[in-house]
C-alpha cells in the first residue's frame, strides 16, 4: 500500500483502484469511495457508500476490503493495484471540517412530536441512546418519493413507521438511511417490526434478516423505503434496469408511499403467527401516515 497525493496510471496490463475513508468524529459516521481505471485512465469501477460508526484508520482498511470484494466479483484478471489517498481535503470531500461563513446549510426542519416506538426498538444500533426526531411526516411533507427523499436524504440511520387505513401500526429500520443511489445494500442489520394485537402498549415484534445478508435494502430515488425484494415496499418504486426505468409495479402506485406491500419469509422473517405479510392476512395496504426518525447530530455531519 502506498499513500499518493496525485493520481498516476498503473502500468499497461495492471487495474488500479483508488480508495477513501474518513469518519467525521471519532469515532464518527464514516463515508467510503473507491475509483477504479486502467492504464489510459479509463474508469471501469465506482463505489460510494456509508458504513456506519468507526475511526477515520479503520475507514480506509473498510474502503480496501470493498475495492478487493468489488475487483473479486468482476471478470477482471489483470494484476490489481490499490492506493489510498491521504491529504487534507479528501478525494471524496466527506471530512471537510468546516463550511464557509457565505456557504450556508440549509436549515434542517423537524416536526414536533413524540417518537411513536419505544428507544429499547433500538438497542444495539447505531442509534441506541440517540435523540431522535421526525424529519419526515407524509401527511405534512408529501407523500411522493420526491418529497421522502428531499427530507430524509443524508441523515444516516433511520427508523420507519407506517399507519394504515385499518389503523395498524408497523416499522422498519434501515441502518444505511437514504441518499437516492437507485442501489441497494447488503446488511444484518435491518429489521421489521410490528404491534401484535395492533395494541399500543406492547412491545414491538422484530422481524429480522433472514437468507444472507444480501440486498437488505433497497435505495430507489423514484421508491420509498424497500426492505429486501418483496419484504416490505412503501411507494413501490421504478426500478432502474439496464440504462432504462422499469421495474415492480410500473403502471400503478409509482413513488405513491400511500401504497404499501409485503411479502415474509425470503428476505424477512415470517410474523409470529406464521403469516407472510407484515400486514397479516393481506399482501397490500393503503397508508394513511408515514413517519421517519433520524439523529439530528447525525444528519448535521452530512
Amino acid at each position: 500500500m502506498r499513500k499518493v497525493f496525485s493520481w498516476a496510471p498503473p502500468s499497461e496490463g495492471v487495474l488500479k483502484f483508488n480508495v477513501d475513508g474518513a469518519a467525521r468524529g471519532k469515532p464518527g459516521p464514516v463515508g467510503i469511495g473507491g475509483v477504479l481505471r486502467n492504464s489510459e485512465g479509463i474508469v471501469l469501477a465506482l463505489f460510494s457508500k456509508y458504513v456506519d460508526c468507526m475511526e477515520s484508520n479503520e475507514a480506509e482498511v473498510v474502503a480496501i476490503l470493498e475495492a478487493i470484494r468489488i475487483f473479486a466479483s468482476t471478470s477482471f484478471r489483470s494484476r490489481l493495484v490499490v492506493e489510498t489517498w491521504k491529504r487534507p481535503s479528501n478525494l471524496f470531500d466527506w471530512n471537510k471540517k468546516s463550511r464557509s461563513s457565505d456557504e450556508k446549510r440549509p436549515k434542517q426542519k423537524y416536526h414536533d412530536i413524540d417518537l411513536s416506538f419505544p428507544q429499547s426498538l433500538l438497542t444495539k444500533t447505531f442509534l441506541q441512546g440517540k435523540d431522535l426526531k421526525c424529519c419526515y411526516r407524509a401527511s405534512i411533507d408529501g407523500f411522493s418519493a420526491t418529497s421522502f427523499h428531499n427530507n430524509c436524504d443524508f441523515k444516516g440511520p433511520c427508523v420507519i413507521v407506517g399507519y394504515t387505513i385499518k389503523s395498524f401500526k408497523f416499522g422498519a429500520f434501515s441502518p444505511e438511511g437514504y441518499r437516492s443511489t437507485d442501489d441497494y445494500y447488503d446488511t444484518f442489520d435491518a429489521f421489521l417490526f410490528y404491534w401484535k394485537d395492533n395494541i399500543e402498549g406492547n412491545k414491538p415484534i422484530i422481524l429480522p434478516k433472514v437468507g444472507g445478508s444480501g440486498a437488505a435494502l433497497f435505495d430507489y430515488a423514484r421508491g420509498g423505503p424497500q426492505f429486501g425484494a418483496d419484504g416490505l415496499l412503501i411507494g413501490p418504486p421504478l426500478a432502474p434496469v439496464m440504462g432504462g426505468f422499469a421495474g415492480p409495479d410500473t403502471n400503478s402506485g409509482i413513488g405513491d408511499l400511500r401504497q404499501a406491500k409485503s411479502r415474509l419469509g425470503l428476505s424477512y422473517a415470517k410474523r409470529e403467527d406464521g403469516k407472510e405479510s407484515l400486514f397479516g392476512d393481506e399482501s397490500r395496504a393503503t397508508l394513511v401516515e408515514v413517519e421517519v426518525f433520524c439523529s439530528p447530530q447525525i444528519a448535521s455531519l452530512y
